[in-house]
C-alpha cells in the first residue's frame, strides 16, 4: 500500500479521507496582469500586478462500502467549508503555508470515487510555517546581525530575508531608559512614532541656598585668612588678629597688631561660596541674610564690623558694615560700600549704639542691631544692589558690576588702634546666602518610560505601547515597512537624549512565490 502525501487545511487533515493524492498543481508563480497603452512602437506599461493563485489536486476518496464513502465525502465537505482563508500545507513542502479558500465547484465522479479539489490563494504566494526571530542572543546567525550603539542608543540590524518576496516585519522594542521617539529607517521607507522634539528635561531658573549658619552654628565653614591678607574694602584695616565663635556668634578674640599706617586692628575670616547644583562657583544674582549685634554698654566704646562680598580674585563687589569711631559718645554708623571701577562708600546712616530701649534717642534709636533683633540683608541683582536699613533696602546701581559674580564672603571685626574701649557687643550672630536664577535642570517624564515595551506590527499596521493600542503615536507621513529578499539594513533611533541602546527583537514570516 503506497503512502498518501499528507495534506492539511486549517486544523483538518484532508489526506486522512483519501486513498491517494495525485496531480498536485502548484504552478510557477501567480498570474500577472499588465495594463498597457499602445504607442508607435510597442506599448507603454501603465500598471503591472501579480494576481491570485490556484492550487488543485486529484484525490481518491477512501472507503469500501457506500456508507463509508458517503461519510468521508460529508467530512470532506465540512473540512473545506470556510469563508475565511485557512492554511493549506502539503507534506512535500512542510515549511510553506498557502492561505486559501475553496474555489469553484469541487468535482467528484461517483463511478470511480475520484475528484479534484481546487483552492484560491488570494495573496498569490505562500508564507513560511515558522517565524524568523532576530535578537541579541542569536545575532550573527542565519537571520542577521544586530549592532547597538552606546553613543546615541540607536540599533542597526542587517536582516536576512530568505524568501522570494518582500516580508512584513514586527518589532518588539524595550526602552531601557526614558524615551520619547522611535524612528525606523530602511531602504523601503521611514517609520516614526512619538515626538522627535520631545526633551528629556527642562531648565528653569531657581534660587538655591548655598550656606546657612543654622547648620553651622560655630561658623566653622569660615576660615582664618592667611597672614598678610589685605582687607578687600580698605588696606587701613589690619587682619592679623583673630575672631571666633563665642556664646552667640562671631566676636573679636584678639585684635592683633597694626602697622603705623593702619588705623584698625582685627581678625578676618573668609569662605568661598559652595558650588551650585551645576557645579559652578559664583553668583551674579545673590542674596545674603545676616544678623548683627551692635550694643555699646558704655559711652566711648569703639569697634568695626564688616560683611564683605568679593569676586573670585578678592576684588570688592559690595560690603555692609557697622563702625563706631565715637570715643566719647554713643553714635555708631551703618555703612554700605561698592566696588567696580570706582570703589566707594554709598551709604552712611547714624544710629545710637544702645540696645533699642528708646531712651530719648528718637529716630537714632537702635531698632535694627539690638539684642532682640539684628536682622538685615544684602541683595545683588545684576547691577542693582540693595542694603537693608530699618525696614527697606537702600538701592545702589553700579553698571560695571552687572555680570560680576560674588564668589567669596569675608567677615571682619576689629578695634581702632587709638582706642582702649572695645564695644561690649559687636557680633555676627547668623548668616545665610543663596544664589538666584540658577539654571536648574528638571527631568520631564517622557512618553515611553524606562523598561516600557513597544510592539510594532508592520503587516497588521498596529502599534501597542505596554499592550495598549496606540496607533495615534504614529507620525503623519510614516510608512509601514517591508523588507525585500536578501539582506536589508534597518536603523532604529530613539530620542537624541538616549544613550542606552534600545533592546529590539525582530520577527517575520518569509513569503514564497
Amino acid at each position: 500500500m503506497s503512502k498518501v502525501i499528507k495534506v492539511t487545511y486549517g486544523d483538518n487533515i484532508l489526506s486522512d479521507l483519501f486513498e491517494s493524492v495525485t496531480n498536485i498543481k502548484r504552478d510557477i508563480g501567480s498570474g500577472w496582469t499588465n495594463n498597457t497603452q499602445a504607442k508607435k512602437e510597442g506599448v507603454d506599461v501603465i500598471t503591472s500586478s501579480r494576481g491570485p493563485r490556484n492550487i488543485s489536486f486529484d484525490y481518491l476518496i477512501k472507503g469500501t462500502f457506500f456508507s463509508e464513502i458517503n461519510a468521508n465525502k460529508q467530512k470532506l465537505a465540512s473540512y473545506i467549508n470556510s469563508e475565511d482563508t485557512l492554511g493549506l500545507v502539503f507534506e512535500d513542502e512542510p515549511n510553506k503555508v498557502w492561505y486559501a479558500l475553496p474555489d469553484g465547484e469541487q468535482s467528484y465522479e461517483p463511478e470511480s470515487n475520484k475528484g479534484t479539489l481546487t483552492f484560491l490563494v488570494p495573496s498569490g504566494h505562500a508564507v513560511s510555517s515558522f517565524t524568523n526571530v532576530l535578537n541579541l542572543s542569536n545575532s550573527g546567525g542565519a537571520n542577521g546581525i544586530i549592532t547597538p550603539s552606546t553613543v546615541d542608543g540607536s540599533v542597526t540590524a542587517v536582516i536576512k530575508n530568505k524568501g522570494t518576496l518582500p516580508a512584513w516585519l514586527r518589532f518588539k522594542v524595550k526602552n531601557v531608559q526614558e524615551n520619547g521617539y522611535i524612528g525606523i529607517v530602511a531602504p523601503t521607507g521611514v517609520f516614526e512614532m512619538g515626538n522627535i522634539e520631545e526633551a528629556d528635561g527642562v531648565i528653569k531658573p531657581e534660587s538655591e541656598y548655598l550656606y546657612d549658619s543654622k547648620d553651622d552654628t560655630t561658623f566653622s565653614a569660615f576660615k582664618d585668612v592667611a597672614p598678610g591678607t589685605v582687607n578687600p574694602q580698605s588696606n587701613l584695616l589690619a587682619t592679623n588678629g583673630k575672631i571666633e565663635f563665642q556664646n552667640d556668634g562671631l566676636r573679636l578674640k584678639d585684635a592683633g597688631t597694626a602697622t603705623s599706617n593702619q588705623i584698625i586692628a582685627g581678625g578676618m575670616k573668609v569662605m568661598t561660596l559652595p558650588a551650585d547644583s551645576n557645579g559652578h562657583v559664583g553668583a551674579v544674582n545673590f542674596y545674603s541674610y545676616f544678623n548683627l549685634f551692635a550694643w555699646a554698654t558704655a559711652f566711648g566704646q569703639t569697634g568695626v564690623l564688616q560683611v564683605l562680598f568679593t569676586d573670585i580674585n578678592d576684588k570688592l563687589v559690595a560690603g555692609y558694615g557697622i563702625i563706631k569711631p565715637d570715643k566719647s559718645g554713643n553714635i555708631a554708623v551703618m555703612k554700605g560700600w561698592v566696588g567696580g571701577n570706582n570703589p566707594h562708600e554709598v551709604i552712611s546712616r547714624d544710629f545710637a549704639a544702645n540696645n533699642g530701649e528708646g531712651s530719648g534717642s528718637g529716630s537714632y534709636n537702635n531698632t535694627q542691631f539690638n539684642q532682640k533683633t539684628g536682622h538685615t540683608d544684602f541683595r545683588k541683582s545684576g547691577a542693582n544692589l540693595g542694603f537693608f536699613w530699618k525696614g527697606s533696602r537702600i538701592p545702589a546701581y553700579v553698571p560695571e558690576l552687572e555680570n560680576t559674580e560674588i564668589a567669596k564672603v569675608y567677615l571682619y571685626i576689629g578695634q581702632y588702634t587709638n582706642s582702649n574701649k572695645f564695644m561690649t557687643n559687636l557680633a555676627i550672630r547668623n548668616m545665610s546666602y543663596r544664589k538666584d536664577n540658577v539654571d536648574v535642570w528638571h527631568n520631564i517624564p517622557n512618553r515611553y518610560a524606562a523598561n516600557s515595551e513597544i510592539r510594532i506590527d508592520m503587516g497588521e499596521g498596529s502599534i501597542l505601547v505596554n499592550g495598549i493600542p496606540s496607533l495615534t503615536e504614529m507620525v503623519n507621513g510614516s510608512n509601514f515597512l517591508m523588507i525585500p529578499p536578501g539582506e536589508t539594513t534597518i536603523v532604529t533611533v530613539p530620542s537624541n537624549f538616549v544613550s542606552v541602546p534600545l533592546e529590539i527583537e525582530y520577527s517575520w514570516e518569509e513569503n514564497y512565490l
